[in-house]
């Protein structure tokens, strides 16, 4: 092993003991505030600082600003709700270091399965040092490990993806970053004029249902910061947990709180890692009196191959669907169908069968 490299991993383990103390003093387990964080010299998120036609130097989502090759040849990611972004912006067969991924998203880019472990949410940095892609991209929310990628001479990009501002953003700054300008604004487009259709489907309801979506264990609920919470407002519902007062992603509500809120609709998370589905609700004697369990209106968000109210432009389709189940007559499953084909033309060049995804 080169002197070169010895050092290079030497500098890392010191980084990762660093990290670890400052995770321990500061963490807290409480997620960073969906407001826009500001460059120091007060530019937002995707303001391009300086380029030229190698390089770019942009803000990214943690307000860094960052200066990074053009059309990066390798992508290293530990942030796994970003790698449908990256296949969105036809950059694949660029991932050569990734934590978990899908078997959805395998198949449809095999390289994925092939990609160097880089830590599973925590990024290992000693493994990042070692492939030394050309960018690493991260949530933005962990700034001390992008800066400790970054002082490895690895230019990392903080990303955030919780609204639909935030999404928008991303794109625009993935795009820039990847010479995928054009195609960004594709996806951006696509994804803005049908929130613009939910909206105009749903702006004149008078009665609107009430309606929760819930998390990987029963009484975690998306409150009115989280994109799953947005969704219910753009369908034309009501977030019962709009004003829940949390620190954290999906807080726990608990059952006392949602029987007094008494929801029209419950809506579930199809994430992996949920560990009750909608019977669970519906044969439970205690839900019984709950509005959504008289009626069986308990949901788990489709589709099973590939969640919908997962951030990225397939959340758009999540929003149609909530807008199918609660007001049926104003969009029809025929309407659904043929969005849910262009959606996945668009962000992956091919369509499937409903069975094939599962909804």
């Amino acid at each position: 092993m080169s002197s070169t490299r010895t050092l290079t991993k030497i500098i890392a383990m010191i980084l990762c003991l660093v990290m670890a103390l400052t995770c321990l003093t500061a963490c807290g387990g409480s997620s960073a505030s969906s407001d826009e964080v500001l460059s120091q010299n007060g530019d937002k998120p995707g303001t391009v600082i300086e380029e030229t036609d190698e390089y770019v130097t942009i803000v990214d989502q943690a307000g860094r600003e960052v200066t990074a090759k053009k059309k990066p040849e390798t992508i290293a990611l530990c942030y796994r709700v970003i790698i449908r972004f990256l296949l969105n912006l036809e950059q694949g067969d660029k991932i050569v270091g990734v934590g978990k991924s899908e078997k959805f998203l395998d198949e449809l880019e095999p390289n994925i399965a092939n990609a160097v472990d880089v830590g599973k949410g925590v990024a290992d940095v000693e493994a990042v040092a070692e492939l030394n892609p050309d960018i690493f991209l991260h949530k933005a929310s962990d700034v001390e490990t992008l800066d400790a990628i970054q002082d490895l001479g690895i230019p990392s990009v903080g990303i955030r993806v919780e609204n639909q501002e935030d999404m928008v953003t991303a794109f625009e700054i993935m795009g820039k970053i990847c010479g995928k300008e054009d195609k960004a604004k594709e996806l951006i487009d696509f994804y803005n004029s049908h929130i613009e259709k939910c909206q105009s489907l749903t702006k004149d309801i008078e009665n609107k249902k009430s309606a929760i979506v819930m998390g990987s264990s029963i009484g975690k609920v998306a409150d009115g910061s989280m994109l799953q919470g947005n969704m219910i407002e753009i369908a034309g519902g009501i977030n019962c947990a709009d004003e829940l007062k949390a620190t954290e992603l999906w807080p726990t509500a608990g059952a006392e709180q949602i029987f007094a809120w008494n929801p029209d609709y419950i809506f579930i998370t199809n994430q992996e890692g949920a560990v009750y589905d909608a019977d669970d609700i519906l044969n439970d004697p205690a839900w019984s009196e709950i509005t959504a369990v008289k009626n069986k209106d308990v949901y788990v968000m489709p589709a099973k191959e590939d969640s919908w109210e997962l951030p990225g432009i397939v959340s758009v389709i999540g929003i149609e669907y909530m807008i199918r189940t609660m007001y049926p007559d104003l969009l029809s499953d025929e309407e659904l169908e043929k969005d849910v084909n262009d959606l996945y033309e668009l962000s992956y060049g091919k369509t499937f069968e409903r069975d094939e995804l599962g909804y």
